[in-house]
């Protein structure tokens, strides 16, 4: 064989790689997902009046933190959709489109990341390129690759971050690390906690490079610290104090306590230890922590859990023993023990974020968890190898049928059958109401939507379908209140929810809403349907 065969074949390899991931990631990625979600919707428009107006649906000039819905969220990935409505106009494609780009930069990043930390591995090439290819194929990675969402952005600059920092590319791995954590709230709690491992483990050799440190946090100081003050108002701590579960699980605290009270009272020395307020709320958290490493969860799908496609979990069955032998390799591997250790605690740090949240295991809060699994899986595999050398054809046909199989029955689930079962949570027959809405809203006087259940957050829809002028929303007011104000008022259009026993019926007036916003005796004008064939909204007019 050539000396250079090798390399060749495998930068051949990794292409064709690339290629499929983006492949699986760009195909009809205007239609599947089935309609702009509701994140996507408000992404989108925010991005529009920004470049139009340089400020938000608010009127804040370049926010740093996005008010939105009123859940407040990092705004970078606005910013990167901005070019894209600059060239493609405000559609979903231009808000998608950052998203699987970077994707792609996330399966090369995790390439040359793997290579580096297996560098003094005989098999350092073998590992990358299967880790290549478990994230070209994940559907976990996919699935979310193809929402227009931060999640992303930050999971993709978290890993060329840290591909920079090990090729001691530090100013840009600085740079790429601080982009990761203004991009999503999950990566507030794990890029200082990975950063910190790094420097912990890596000491000594940092040390010889303190210089390019210095001159990467120069170079990002001047918008982590605005985005700092800006994390740390009282209005942008809303999203924390809505979400964390502490809040959410104030009645358990206030049960404990009362069995606290009761045990100080009849000085019980083992009730006061096991209803301390501290050991409850490690409990919670263990609890919630634990929940990201249950099989059932990683690995099976029980019906419509987020994130998930359907008839899949969020990582292949057959993952399952890949990882499990990945970890017998990665003890035996000949790495350096800071780069194993490296790996673990990265493992092991994934699911804090989603451990302190509410609505535990959650996959895009411990999305970080992702290139690990997939760099163990990839270990496994090449055990697999090692230990039946003989059979190696055998194994790589079986790996590969298996791959196949499981790309097809991906295709099936997500191309065909996801946008049939899951049209409803994309709001997609609103995605049809609000055209047919603007094509005939000549007709009417005023034109009432509802802004619950179906039509949820409806006024944001109708803003990106019609592509409003954000120059004359924001002389109008612009929004005034994205999460509690009962009603939205744009020209004729009022959103807000329909009381029809309480409505004016006075004038020629559109109602659009739910079903069971109107009596059963009066026909609609129009209904929308979804993708199940279901009717999901109504217009009638009087």
């Amino acid at each position: 064989m050539n000396k250079n065969s090798k390399p060749i074949s495998f930068k051949i390899l990794l292409t064709l790689v690339l290629l499929s991931g983006f492949f699986l990631r760009i195909w009809d990625i205007g239609n599947i997902p089935p309609s702009p979600s509701l994140d996507e919707v408000a992404i989108g428009y925010n991005a529009y009046s920004i470049l139009k107006t340089g400020a938000d649906e608010y009127g804040a000039k370049y926010p740093l933190i996005l008010r939105a819905y009123d859940d407040w969220r990092p705004a970078l990935y606005v910013y990167l959709v901005i070019p894209f409505v600059r060239l493609l106009g405000l559609n979903v494609v231009a808000v998608r489109l950052p998203s699987v780009i970077l994707s792609i930069f996330s399966i090369l990043g995790a390439y040359y990341l793997v290579r580096k930390l297996f560098e003094k591995d005989k098999n350092s090439n073998l590992i990358a390129l299967f880790t290549a290819f478990l994230f070209a194929v994940s559907p976990w990675h996919i699935y979310i690759s193809r929402l227009g969402h931060e999640a992303n952005a930050a999971l993709a600059f978290l890993i060329l971050g840290m591909a920079c920092l090990f090729y001691k590319r530090n100013v840009v791995g600085i740079m790429l690390a601080t982009l990761s954590f203004m991009s999503y709230q999950s990566e507030k709690i794990i890029i200082p906690i990975i950063l910190i491992i790094f420097t912990a483990l890596f000491w000594k050799k940092l040390r010889e490079r303190k210089i390019s440190f210095l001159i990467g946090f120069l170079f990002v100081l001047p918008i982590l610290i605005p985005f700092l003050k800006s994390s740390l108002t009282p209005v942008s701590l809303i999203r924390f104090q809505a979400t964390n579960i502490f809040s959410a699980e104030h009645e358990k605290f206030e049960k404990r306590a009362l069995k606290l009270a009761s045990a100080l009272e009849k000085k019980d020395i083992l009730g006061q230890i096991l209803n301390n307020r501290r050991l409850v709320a490690f409990e919670i958290v263990s609890n919630q922590y634990l929940s990201h490493f249950k099989p059932a969860w990683l690995f099976s799908n029980t019906g419509r859990e987020p994130h998930k496609v359907p008839n899949l979990g969020l990582l292949y069955v057959w993952e399952s023993v890949l990882i499990l032998f990945g970890l017998t390799y990665l003890y035996k591997a000949k790495i350096g023990r800071r780069e194993k250790a490296f790996i673990i605690f990265w493992f092991l740090s994934a699911p804090i974020p989603a451990a302190i949240t509410t609505d535990a295991p959650h996959a895009m809060r411990s999305y970080t968890f992702l290139p690990i699994l997939q760099i163990l899986g990839s270990c496994g595999l090449v055990l697999l190898l090692n230990i039946a050398e003989k059979y190696k054809r055998i194994i790589y046909l079986g790996f590969f049928s298996l791959a196949l199989f499981s790309f097809f029955s991906f295709y099936k689930n997500y191309f065909i059958i996801f946008p049939e079962e899951q049209s409803d949570s994309f709001q997609y027959a609103l995605s049809r109401a609000i055209p047919y809405v603007l094509e005939n809203e000549d007709k009417y006087e005023k034109i009432i939507i509802s802004n619950r259940n179906n039509l949820y957050q409806s006024y944001m829809f109708f803003l990106f379908f019609s592509q409003y002028d954000p120059v004359k929303y924001l002389k109008e007011g612009g929004t005034i209140s994205g999460g509690y104000a009962k009603t939205h008022k744009i020209g004729k259009y009022e959103f807000r929810p329909i009381e029809w026993s309480k409505e004016d019926k006075s004038i020629k007036t559109l109602f659009v809403g739910n079903q069971n916003d109107f009596p059963n005796y009066l026909e609609s004008s129009h209904d929308f349907y979804n993708l199940n064939n279901l009717i999901g909204i109504k217009a009638l007019e009087i």
